[in-house]
């Protein structure tokens, strides 16, 4: 297993999360649509990755990312241009001519929107529509034999954007389309959706939460003390990195937040250490790499817990959720009566323990991880 940072392991580099995948196909043969529910690099990509590349018999699953989508229709060429270019999708559609026909239908008229949006030569009354022709095609594709899987990653993400853009209103709009699309689709077609901001929280806001009752939530949770040490051992047994007794367990306590990001980012750093010298890893040492591992050589790392903000939240909200986390980074520890009078501050705060920078207990928040608190203190000052 190579220790894979900044990027989505797949194949035989991915640590397996057996439970949640069980999990995942338990609902998946229940026939529910789903919104999985994870904070920042706690490995949802991945495990998504992970179903589009070893599908179960009679799966097919079709991963999109959405996270820099700022329409409603940009969201549904999106998911049309990647549905009709899948390889996998495309396999399982020419076993079919009854399926294979209905896409070629739907192939047949993405060409006529794409092509009336870009010369704009057409006469119709009405323009033809990506999400129209999509929710035809969701409604019509028969795939009794198998299941496609539509995995739309960073869906809250693309709703925050579509608010910010063009209002309300439309945000409401794009989540009843999902809603109908879901809930006219035929059986073989299922949709997750996932997430680190939390979908409740954005749909509370906007007066729409019946839009989502339909999904079955699934939450990602971090590895637990087992899985922790298994994953770290392997990964330093592959570049044959030896280490004294209890030193693993010490990085582990010392993490404290059990995600794949940060082990992986903490023992690229102790491969580094141990090639230097060749020395087993102490736990002196590997107190050393955790101080210097906020250091500013990981600002590409980390900047984009910082920059991620201003893209998921309006300029009001990023202002604040910054001053939160410099205020919790400083003090280490904060109490909710501290935030009394921050219009809003619940809810950046509710986002905030979604996204996977703070957690609370009993009303006290704390940084998950205290190598992002570090680097929150030395370098998140605006």
């Amino acid at each position: 297993m190579k220790n894979i940072v900044g990027q989505t392991p797949r194949g035989k580099d991915f640590y397996p999360r057996t439970k949640v995948i069980r999990k995942i196909y338990r609902r998946l043969d229940s026939g529910s649509h789903i919104f999985m529910s994870a904070p920042r690099r706690a490995g949802k990509t991945s495990i998504m990755r992970f179903l589009e590349d070893q599908p179960r018999k009679g799966y097919v699953f079709l991963y999109v990312s959405v996270e820099d989508v700022e329409s409603s229709e940009e969201y549904f060429k999106i998911l049309s241009e990647e549905l009709l270019n899948s390889e996998a999708v495309s396999q399982i559609v020419k076993a079919s001519e009854n399926v294979f026909n209905i896409f070629e239908q739907f192939a047949d008229h993405i060409k006529k929107v794409k092509v009336w949006n870009i010369e704009l030569e057409s006469q119709d009354k009405e323009p033809p529509k990506y999400s129209v022709e999509f929710e035809k095609l969701m409604r019509t594709l028969d795939t009794s034999d198998f299941t496609i899987v539509i995995l739309v990653d960073e869906f809250p993400i693309a709703l925050e954007r579509i608010n910010s853009e063009h209002g309300e209103k439309a945000a409401v709009e794009f989540l009843h389309a999902n809603r109908s699309i879901r809930q006219r689709a035929k059986r073989g077609i299922q949709f997750i959706y996932t997430g680190s901001i939390g979908l409740p929280n954005i749909t509370r806001k906007l007066n729409a939460t019946a839009t989502i009752n339909d999904l079955n939530i699934i939450e990602v949770p971090p590895l637990n003390d087992r899985e922790a040490m298994d994953f770290a051992k392997q990964l330093l047994s592959n570049y044959k990195v030896s280490f004294e007794r209890g030193t693993i367990k010490h990085m582990l306590d010392r993490l404290s937040w059990l995600i794949p990001f940060f082990i992986q980012l903490v023992v690229q750093m102790l491969i580094d250490e141990y090639e230097s010298n060749y020395k087993p890893i102490t736990k002196k040492v590997v107190d050393e790499v955790l101080e210097r591992a906020s250091n500013h050589r990981n600002n590409i790392y980390f900047e984009n817990y910082y920059s991620r903000l201003d893209k998921s939240l309006t300029a009001v909200e990023s202002k604040l959720a910054k001053q939160i986390l410099l205020r919790i980074a400083e003090e280490d520890r904060v109490v909710l009566d501290a935030f009394n009078g921050m219009e809003d501050a619940s809810r950046v705060l509710e986002i905030l323990e979604f996204d996977g920078y703070i957690n609370s207990n009993q009303d006290v928040y704390v940084f998950n991880s205290p190598i992002l608190q570090l680097w929150w203190k030395k370098y998140a000052k605006d």
